[in-house]
């Protein structure tokens, strides 16, 4: 238990109340099983929860908040514990919400093409139902055993992102419970019961939910928009000297609108696993290596896109580019288009010459302050020993796109995980001094977060979070306030 930094609050009389609810076999304090909700691979020090609790339906799940709400008791949500953010180690102990129990998909409409889910469905699930139907969702480059819901609540990139956006932007409805037990739903469901298909024309409620880091209610059920899988892929590489050259290609390819996912890659991350400790760049190869990917439905529209690329690479070779047309690594490339991926989507995959923990400053941010932000990463993270693993996206075409950089490291050696820490706060200062915006924020990023924001954003967040959670008990700590 070494490195824990909370102590246990159990108290017998809450365990048995939480077996009644769920089952005995289904609510617990024992230490071995809580201790293992208690860490993820982040820089986050580990912190028990002092009740694990697996519901299995709504019902169970509203006489849960309701009994921690009465009582005063922390709620984490949790499903599949894939993030490397520490979203989900319990700031506060109490009852760990583990949901991967409820995992089914209630339904897939491929003529209206949008889907109903519940939270413990993974994206290894949703992929084999969804190709039954000839439908795809936009997969994270992320374990398939990761949560589906988890990810597009938490405005969550995937490998249609260059094309429809976020996936929280693919979502159409959901269903609620709040901190108070409370059951409500939002979208069109709110109107019609069995209608998922829109959160539009009605107000935005589902914005109360989304990138909340689960402080405002959790969801049980939600809605989300699939896409017909076109049956011709072409993926288009490409490389440059710096990153400068690579954000022009990027943002110039992007203003055509013809790619699924355009990501551009530093050579440290192009390797898989990551340098640890940092590695120079061989001498002989370019920083910068990117992938386009496009879908057609016939030769003569795959050709079209091809023509179009290849007027992008003469656009960009006239400004002087060093960009070429290049060859990615086979395997990184195959993890990269071929999702969901068991290669570079398992996360340990990344940090094998680190020893186990891995965390990130993830950003959105203006493609036009890629180069100047990278730049100052990239002094920041090879001074503390740290490759400079940056991985760049855009979001439906050119207006903004992630920034974000994996940085491994060792989690047996408390002075390397600090040296990681100090590393990644000080690239997300850089950002933040340039308008981006971390995502998925740890509590080291909340504090940043809220150390430049406006008082009256600040004041409305304190606000909405008390309406919704008077007694301050879900995922309590998280934002930072």
């Amino acid at each position: 238990m070494n490195g824990i930094s909370n102590e246990s609050k159990v108290d017998s009389a809450v365990t048995k109340k939480l077996c009644e609810i769920v089952g005995e076999k289904n609510a617990t304090d024992y230490k071995h099983i809580r201790y293992a909700y208690s860490y993820d691979l982040s820089f986050v020090k580990p912190k028990l929860p002092d009740y694990v609790v697996m519901p299995t339906n709504v019902e169970q799940v509203q006489k849960v908040m309701k009994f921690a709400n009465q009582e005063k008791i922390s709620v984490t949500p949790f499903t599949a514990g894939t993030n490397i953010g520490g979203l989900c180690i319990p700031e506060n102990g109490g009852i760990l919400l583990d949901m991967k129990r409820m995992n089914q998909i209630i339904r897939i409409d491929e003529e209206s093409h949008y889907a109903i889910i519940e939270p413990g469905v993974s994206h290894a699930k949703f992929a084999s139902a969804l190709a039954k139907y000839n439908l795809r969702w936009s997969w994270p480059v992320g374990p398939p055993s990761a949560s589906t819901s988890s990810c597009a609540i938490s405005h969550g990139i995937g490998g249609l992102s260059a094309r429809y956006g976020l996936n929280s932007e693919e979502i159409t409805s959901m269903e609620v419970v709040l901190p108070t037990g409370e059951l409500v739903r939002v979208g069109s469901c709110a109107i019609q019961e069995d209608a998922w298909h829109s959160c539009l024309p009605l107000p935005r409620m589902d914005g109360l939910f989304t990138g909340w880091l689960g402080t405002t209610g959790v969801i049980t059920k939600l809605g989300v928009r699939v896409h017909p899988t076109p049956p011709i892929l072409k993926v288009f590489t490409a490389s440059t000297e710096n990153i400068g050259q690579m954000a022009s290609y990027l943002r110039t390819l992007g203003n055509y609108e013809i790619c699924d996912d355009l990501t551009g890659v530093s050579w440290w991350l192009s390797n898989v696993p990551i340098p640890y400790p940092y590695k120079p760049k061989p001498a002989d190869v370019p920083e910068w290596i990117s992938f386009a990917t496009t879908f057609s439905w016939t030769e003569k529209e795959k050709q079209a896109r091809e023509e179009i690329w290849k007027m992008v690479v003469d656009e960009e070779t006239k400004k002087g580019s060093s960009l070429k047309e290049t060859e990615y690594p086979e395997e990184a490339l195959r993890a990269r288009t071929q999702l969901p991926s068991q290669i570079v989507g398992s996360t340990k995959n990344y940090t094998k010459q680190g020893g186990a923990g891995i965390s990130w400053p993830g950003t959105f941010t203006p493609v036009n302050k890629w180069e100047p932000v990278y730049e100052a990463w990239k002094k920041i993270l090879i001074g503390r020993n740290l490759s400079p693993s940056v991985r760049v996206t855009n979001y439906r075409g050119v207006h903004y796109g992630m920034l974000r950089a994996m940085i491994p490291f060792p989690k047996k050696d408390p002075a390397s995980i600090e040296n990681a820490r100090q590393a990644i706060v000080e690239c997300l200062k850089v950002d933040l001094d340039n308008g981006g915006i971390p995502y998925k924020p740890p509590v080291d990023f909340g504090v940043e977060i809220n150390k430049r924001a406006h008082p009256g954003y600040v004041d409305l967040l304190k606000r909405v979070k008390n309406m919704l959670d008077p007694n301050d008990i879900m995922n309590t700590g998280k934002l930072a306030l």
